[in-house]
């Protein structure tokens, strides 16, 4: 029995709450088929998407005015603020892809372009197609959550860059008009 002392030994010195692993972090959603894995490329081609989905809209129109529970005038709202809603994610991709293009130190711009053309592309079997399929088309596409992320995540890393490389991207000037302040 002399293991008995040291087996009581360690009982005491373990720790008394069992180890749990802290949860994962949140798994970012795929990527789209085709698209850029980088934030910069990947954006661009979110770009792309959302404008091609947005011009779909006026081919679509007629179309789904012809659905039978159709009303064109209550939809007329809801189809508004979905166009606002499209302009104010490209006005956040915009905002992102010239303060990547600012801060970077090559330009990326022709790269930027391809992956917008990309996105746009998604769109190129949908306007081929008749114009039943070109409406679920339309309808059935979601804008992938990852593209606001992305564009978020390339926009701080852009003003990091930025203010490492000494480059003024946010000019905004105090209440007093007089010195240039640049957000940390």
């Amino acid at each position: 029995m002399p293991l008995a002392p040291f087996f009581a030994l360690a009982m005491m010195m373990a720790d008394p709450q069992p180890t749990v692993a802290p949860p994962a972090p949140a798994a970012e959603e795929a990527l789209p088929p085709g698209a850029p894995s980088d934030d910069y490329g990947l954006v661009e081609w979110c770009y792309g998407a959302l404008q091609g989905h947005m011009a779909m809209y006026t081919i679509v129109k007629p179309e789904l005015d012809k659905l039978p529970d159709s009303k064109p005038k209550e939809t007329a709202v809801l189809d508004a603020e979905q166009a606002k809603a499209g302009r104010e994610y490209l006005a956040l991709y915009k905002r992102a892809i010239d303060a990547a293009e600012k801060a970077s130190p090559q330009a990326i711009s022709e790269r930027g372009m391809q992956a917008r053309s990309m996105g746009g592309a998604i769109w190129t079997p949908a306007k081929q197609a008749d114009s039943r399929t070109q409406m679920w088309s339309y309808l059935g596409w979601e804008l992938p959550g990852r593209c606001e992320t992305s564009a978020e995540r390339l926009y701080e890393k852009s003003l990091l860059s930025a203010q490492a490389l000494g480059i003024d991207l946010v000019p905004t000037t105090s209440a007093a008009g007089k010195a240039t302040v640049t957000p940390q």
